[in-house]
C-alpha cells in the first residue's frame, strides 16, 4: 500500500475545492494568488493521479 503525503496547502486547497469553492475565492481566502493555487492543485492532482479536479474531488476523499 502506497502512502500519499499532500503539503498542507495542497490539502487545504484540495478540501476548498470539494466544498465547492473555486479557485479565485480559494486564493483570497488563503491569500494566495489564482497561479499560486492552481500550481498548487496541479501538485496534488499529479500525487494523487487524478486526470482533473473534478475527478480529484470524485475519486478521494479528503479527511483531516
Amino acid at each position: 500500500m502506497t502512502t500519499l503525503i499532500l503539503s498542507p496547502m495542497e490539502r487545504s486547497c484540495l478540501r476548498w475545492l470539494s466544498l465547492g469553492w473555486s479557485v479565485r475565492e480559494i486564493a483570497r481566502l488563503e491569500g494566495k494568488s489564482e497561479d499560486e493555487i492552481r500550481l498548487c492543485l496541479d501538485g496534488a492532482d499529479q500525487r494523487l493521479g487524478a486526470t482533473s479536479l473534478k475527478g480529484n474531488r470524485r475519486d478521494n476523499e479528503f479527511n483531516q
